[in-house]
C-alpha cells in the first residue's frame, strides 16, 4: 500500500503539474488569438501597401522571418495577374472582400482580399506559421513558469518531509518500546493533528496495562489458592497410606474424595472466570429468554436442592427477552443458584424470578438463608472472598464470575435482604431486547 508521504507528494506534484499544463494551454490559446488578430491586421496593411506597378513574377524577395511569411498577389480589372510575391506558391483568385480560411494542397490559409482602384489584392498566410509563432511566444513566456514549478516541487518535497517528521518520531517512540513499557506517550509535544492518535494509543496502552495487570493478579491468586488444596490433597493421601485399619483408611479416602471435589470445583471456577473475563464479540449475542433459563436452572439443580431438602422453584414464570450470550447468562444464573443452595440451610427456600420492571428486564435469585451483613456485601464480588461464619465450602469465585458476565452485558447487580430480615436477594438488571421493546410498543 502506498505510504501517506508518497500519496501526499504525488497528489501535490500532480496538482502542480496539472495547474502548469492548464496555465500553459490557456496561455498558448490566448497568444494564438492575439497572433491571429495581429496577423489579420498585417494582412490588411500588406493588401493596402502592395504596389500596383509591378509586373507578374516580379517583386521583392520573400523575407526569411516566419512572422513575415505572406503570399501577396494582385489582379487587374480584367483578371490578369499584376503582382505575386517571389518564391511563394500561387493561390487561386478567390475574389472576396474580407477574411476567410481556405485549404490548398493540405495547408490551411488565412486570406484577406479587397478591390482597390480597379485592382483585386489578395494576401494570405498559413495557419501553421501562426501556430508556430504562438507556441514560440508561449514557450518564452512560460519558461519561467516551469522553473518556478520545479522550485515549487522541490519545496513541496522538503515541506512534506519536515511536516511528517512528528509522525516518524511517534512511530520510532512506539517501535522502540518493550512489551512491558506501557507508559503514556507525551501528547502535549505532538502537533494538534497527531494528538487524537496519541491519546487513542495511550488509551489502548492503558487497556493493555490493565489487562496484563489483571492477568498477573489472576495468575498469582490462582497459584495461591491452588497451593492450599493441593497441599491438603497430598497430606490426606499420606494419611490414607499410613492408615493401619480399614475404617481409618475409609475415613481418609472419604476425606480425600472431598478434597478432590473441592479442588475440581476450584479449577472449574478458575477456568470459567478466565473464559468470561474477555469481552463479548458481536457474533455471540443472541435473543435469550430469561424464563427458559430459569426453567433449565431448576432442572439442573433439582437433585442438589432435593438432597438438601431445599424448596427450589420459579416465581411467576414469564417470557423476558434480552440480548446476550446464552452460555454466559447460563453460567451467571448457575453460579447464583449454586451459591443460594450452598449457603441456605436444609429445609430452606430458593426462589427464581424473571420479569420486567421500570422498562428493564429483571433476573432475581432469592433465598431465606443466613444472608450477608450489609457491610460485607460490597466485597462479595472480590475474587476468593468468602464471608466468615459459613460452614459451606467454596472458593469465592462464583460472584466474581457473575460480575464479569454482567459487566459484559452492561447489566447492573443489586444485593439486598430477602425481605424477611434474613437471606440474600440478588437482582440482575438487563436492557430489554429490541424485539421485546417493539412488541410492547405495538
Amino acid at each position: 500500500m502506498t505510504s501517506i508521504r508518497h500519496r501526499l507528494l504525488l497528489g501535490l506534484l500532480g496538482a502542480t503539474l496539472l495547474c502548469v499544463l492548464g496555465a500553459g494551454t490557456a496561455l498558448y490559446f490566448s497568444l494564438l488569438e492575439e497572433t491571429n488578430e495581429i496577423g489579420d491586421l498585417q494582412l490588411r496593411q500588406l493588401a493596402v501597401a502592395v504596389p500596383g506597378e509591378f509586373a507578374p513574377d516580379t517583386g521583392r524577395p520573400s523575407p526569411q522571418d516566419p512572422e513575415e511569411a505572406f503570399v501577396l498577389q494582385s489582379w487587374g480589372a480584367d483578371g490578369a495577374p499584376l503582382y505575386a510575391a517571389a518564391g511563394k506558391p500561387r493561390l487561386p483568385r478567390y475574389a472576396l472582400d474580407g477574411f476567410t480560411k481556405v485549404k490548398v494542397d493540405g495547408l490551411r490559409w488565412r486570406l484577406y482580399g479587397e478591390t482597390r482602384r480597379g485592382q483585386y489584392v489578395q494576401v494570405a498566410q498559413t495557419m501553421r506559421v501562426r501556430r508556430h509563432l504562438a507556441a514560440s511566444m508561449a514557450w518564452r513566456a512560460g519558461s519561467p513558469l516551469l522553473v518556478f514549478a520545479l522550485m515549487l516541487a522541490l519545496m513541496m518535497v522538503v515541506v512534506v518531509r519536515r511536516a511528517l517528521q512528528p509522525l516518524d518520531r511517534l512511530a520510532d517512540s512506539v517501535a522502540g518500546r518493550s512489551p512491558d513499557a506501557l507508559t503514556p506517550l507525551p501528547a502535549g509535544q505532538m502537533p494538534p493533528e497527531l494528538r487524537p492518535v496519541v491519546l487513542a494509543l495511550n488509551g489502548l496502552m492503558q487497556k493493555f496495562d490493565d489487562a496484563i495487570t489483571a492477568q498477573r493478579t489472576f495468575v498469582a491468586d490462582a497459584a495461591h489458592e491452588l497451593r492450599s488444596p493441593l497441599t491438603a490433597l497430598k497430606l490426606q493421601l499420606q494419611v490414607a497410606e499410613r492408615a493401619t485399619s480399614e475404617p481409618a483408611r475409609a475415613v481418609a479416602l472419604a476425606r480425600l474424595h472431598d478434597r478432590l471435589d473441592r479442588s475440581t470445583h476450584l479449577v472449574r471456577q478458575l477456568l470459567s472466570l478466565a473464559r468470561h473475563e474477555a469481552a463479548l464479540a458481536p457474533g455471540q449475542l443472541r435473543t435469550v429468554d430469561l424464563g427458559q433459563l430459569l426453567a433449565g436452572a431448576v432442572a439442573d439443580h433439582g437433585a442438589l436442592a432435593d438432597s438438601r431438602e431445599i424448596d427450589l422453584g420459579v416465581v411467576a414464570p414469564a417470557q423476558v427477552l434480552v440480548e446476550g450470550d446464552p452460555d454466559g447468562l447460563q453460567v451467571l444464573l448457575n453460579n447464583l443458584v449454586d451459591n443460594a443452595l450452598r449457603y441456605t440451610q436444609p429445609g430452606g427456600t430458593v426462589d427464581l424470578q424473571a420479569g420486567v420492571a421500570g422498562g428493564r428486564a429483571m433476573l432475581r435469585v432469592r433465598d431465606n438463608g443466613p444472608g450477608v451483613p450489609e457491610e460485607h456485601r460490597v466485597r462479595l464480588f472480590d475474587r476468593f472472598y468468602r464471608p466468615d461464619g459459613h460452614d459451606a465450602w467454596g472458593c469465592g469465585l462464583g460472584l466474581s464470575i457473575v460480575r464479569n458476565i454482567a459487566d459484559h452485558h452492561h447489566a447492573e447487580i443489586d444485593l439486598a435482604e430477602s425481605g424477611e430480615g434474613r437471606g440474600l436477594c440478588v437482582t440482575v438488571w438487563f436492557a430489554l431486547a429490541q424485539s421485546a421493546t417493539s412488541g410492547r410498543t405495538h
